[in-house]
């Protein structure tokens, strides 16, 4: 995680390192310049350029560090707060010591600069030059005058005597060489100290030999050989002889060598000093200067290790803060590079165990939780998929789950009620308030349970089977209750059918057998006593027989919906277009008289359906004839039948919809609407919706009534649209 920030300060490290050994290297030989002035001019400017150029990079690179740490102390980045007070607290305790040093340096460095150049110094000197220059000059009119002397002795000397009597004149005197020369500088004669003469004499130069034949004798300090000094005296040795002019006789004394010593360093120190006094201004300028780009080093080095260092401590610190916020957000396997040996690195290695913990611990985790989940799912598989409700209530009526089976006995989303306590629902109580009244007792009383409870829905009445059991924690506690439940209503309500056509087939059979007899009695009579009787008796008897045969005829037409009931009879599949048998059985009410009124609303493109066209048309013909007795009270009868397809998931169904105007269903009737002899009317059997019902499950679809807002009855049926059924195959 630290790899690039590491790498970074390395490079920086590396840079830094470089510029600072140039400028030292810089400095150094810039403070060895004022040893040797004549290279102080050359070299100076060029020095302090390249220090600048150097110093002002590494500002630069200061500068650039200087600003991303603002930058992140701006962002709030973490470590950048203590960065800083790390900086500072490094800068104060460099600067404070080197700007002391530096303070005093300067006035010390002006005081010995002011001190060496002091008056008395230099008159010192200037009596020690004046003082060496004496006593030369005394010993050099020494040497003239013996010099002088001896040419004077060489005056009318032959030319073969010349040398002996050199030879002789040298041996009393302290002249290392001795050179008689004519006035075309052409040796006569010449002897060594000591009688030995030199091969090759030193001549002097063409102008002192002029001056000096001229008359004007010569005394000087000259350099010869390897550099040895000696007084050179040039004089004239007069001759008489205009034509070829005066000889010249030159004479080398040798220069002690602790006084020649002696006189050069006089001369050299004093050269010196006046080269250095000349210079002494710029000598304290650039000597300060040195010392201010030494201190501007020092400051800007420990300005940038302050930085490195900082930087450097809080890489681990960092690298900690950023693996902090990643365990924070649930990544558990960073792990952070490890930096040195001391207490961070102890710090690193307990963040490293900590993360490696918490990972083993995360995964056994996700492990659990994926266990957990699995078996979530399978139980929330099989409560989805099973027919029977299934919901979990806490100790206070907290609805905490619910399965779908329950969502669909209850006739309601549930879904809504979860994580509300359902006795503190407001409102009309619903199927699920009811529900919870019906089994508050027994979820209070803390055992176990079952029992039948009634439920009001407005399609009707539900009878459910509950059971509960008590939920417990850990510790034993009660941490709620699960109930099961199961909608009978439809099982009771086919026990009921199943008994009511026993019961229909036996009054059937029963009331069948006597009918006959009696209506071929009533007959009989009729035709044998009426043509008899006159009067009242005929009358009579025409009305008692009339009387009979009609009520036996009604007493059939009971008979024969018991039979119909009770029947199963063989139903023939085959497609079926229900819009055009519905248009059919309509088309046999046009006829009626102007007080009722069929209108129809088929849906387009409905699909066919597999059906039997005569039990659908009876189907048809007693939701018509239940809509028109339903409003017999009122001055116009209007009934609406419609069609459309509906979706119940993945399937199709086309609903058909009989509706009138009617008074509507009481209420208490309407779950036991379509059970056998269930009715409102005065003289209805009770038999017509039961029959329609029975229709409706041979088709395997569903039936039910709505009382409608605006008032009447609507009565819907769903036939489902499949190619398993048959006649759709």
């Amino acid at each position: 995680m630290a790899t690039g920030l590491t790498q970074r300060l390395t490079s920086s490290v590396v840079l830094m390192s470089v510029l600072f050994v140039v400028l030292v290297l810089s400095l150094y030989i810039l403070s060895n310049t004022a040893e040797n002035l004549d290279r102080f001019g050359q070299y100076y400017f060029w020095l302090l350029l390249a220090d600048g150029i150097v110093l002002v990079f590494m500002a630069v690179l200061i500068a650039s560090n200087s600003i991303h740490l603002l930058r992140e102390f701006r962002q709030r980045v973490a470590g950048s707060r203590l960065t800083v007070k790390l900086i500072v607290m490094s800068v104060f305790l460099a600067l404070v010591p080197v700007s002391l040093v530096y303070m005093f340096s300067v006035k010390f460095l002006r005081t010995n600069i002011d001190s060496f150049f002091d008056v008395q110094i230099e008159q010192v000197l200037n009596d020690a030059l004046e003082l060496s220059r004496d006593s030369l000059a005394l010993q050099m009119r020494v040497m003239r005058r013996v010099t002088t002397d001896i040419a004077g002795q060489l005056v009318d000397i032959p030319a073969e005597e010349a040398v002996s009597e050199l030879n002789a004149i040298s041996s009393r005197i302290e002249a290392s060489e001795l050179t008689l020369l004519d006035g075309k500088k052409n040796v006569i004669a010449a002897t060594g100290f000591g009688g030995d003469v030199s091969i090759v004499p030193n001549l002097p130069d063409d102008d002192l030999a002029t001056r000096a034949r001229d008359g004007i004798p010569y005394v000087g300090v000259d350099p010869i050989g390897d550099g040895d000094l000696v007084v050179r005296v040039i004089v004239p040795v007069l001759t008489g002889d205009p034509a070829h002019g005066n000889n010249i006789l030159q004479a080398l004394y040798p220069m002690d060598d602790r006084s020649s010593q002696l006189a050069v360093r006089v001369q050299e120190s004093y050269q010196r000093y006046q080269q250095m006094e000349f210079l002494s201004k710029p000598l304290k300028l650039g000597s300060i200067l040195t010392l201010s780009l030494t201190l501007m080093l020092s400051v800007l080095t420990a300005l940038w290790f302050a930085f490195y260092a900082a930087r450097r401590m809080m890489v681990p610190i960092h690298d900690l803060v950023e693996g902090t916020k990643l365990v924070a957000e649930g990544d558990y396997s960073i792990r952070v590079y490890k930096h040195g040996n001391d207490e961070l690195r102890y710090l690193v290695d307990s963040f490293n165990d900590m993360t490696d913990q918490l990972d083993k611990s995360s995964r056994q985790a996700m492990l659990n939780r994926e266990n957990l989940e699995s078996q979530r799912a399978y139980l929330e598989t099989v409560l989805r998929h099973i027919s029977t409700g299934v919901i979990t209530l806490e100790p206070d009526g907290l609805l905490r789950t619910a399965n779908d089976a329950a969502a669909s006995i209850l006739g309601e989303d549930i879904y809504n009620h979860v994580g509300h306590r359902l006795q503190s629902e407001a409102g009309q109580p619903g199927l699920v308030q009811q529900f919870y009244a019906h089994n508050r007792l027994q979820i209070e009383s803390g055992v176990d349970w079952a029992h039948e409870v009634e439920v009001f829905h407005k399609t009707g009445r539900r009878l459910l089977l509950c059971r509960g059991a008590q939920l417990h924690d850990s510790q034993g506690e009660t941490a709620g209750v699960v109930i099961v439940f199961d909608d009978i209503t439809a099982i009771v309500q086919a026990q009921r059918n199943a008994a009511w056509s026993e019961v229909a087939r036996r009054l059937a059979h029963e009331i069948k057998n006597p009918l006959t007899p009696i209506q071929l009695s009533a007959e009989r009579l009729r035709r044998k006593y009426l043509d008899k009787m006159q009067g009242e008796d005929a009358q009579m008897l025409d009305r008692l027989t009339h009387t009979i045969v009609q009520q036996v005829d009604a007493m059939k037409s009971m008979v024969k919906a018991f039979a119909d009931y009770a029947n199963t009879p063989t139903v023939n599949f085959a497609r079926t277009d229900i819009n055009q048998l519905i248009l059919e059985v309509v088309d046999l009410y046009r006829d009626l008289d102007d007080s009722v009124s069929i209108s129809v609303q088929l849906g387009t493109n409905l699909p066919a359906i597999s059906a039997d066209v005569t039990r659908i048309r009876q189907l048809l013909h007693n939701l018509i004839k239940n809509a028109l007795e339903a409003q017999k009270d009122q001055s116009h009868a209007d009934v609406l039948i419609s069609t459309h397809v509906r979706f119940s998931g993945d399937n199709r169904m086309v609903e058909l919809r009989v509706e009138d105007k009617g008074p509507g269903i009481p209420l208490e009737l309407l779950d036991k609407l379509f059970e056998p002899y269930v009715t409102s009317k005065p003289k209805g059997t009770g038999l017509g919706l039961a029959i329609v019902k029975k229709i409706v499950e041979e088709h395997n679809g569903l039936v039910f009534a709505q009382n409608r807002e605006q008032g009447g009855v609507s009565m819907i049926i769903h036939f489902p649209v499949s190619s398993t059924i048959p006649g759709l195959e």
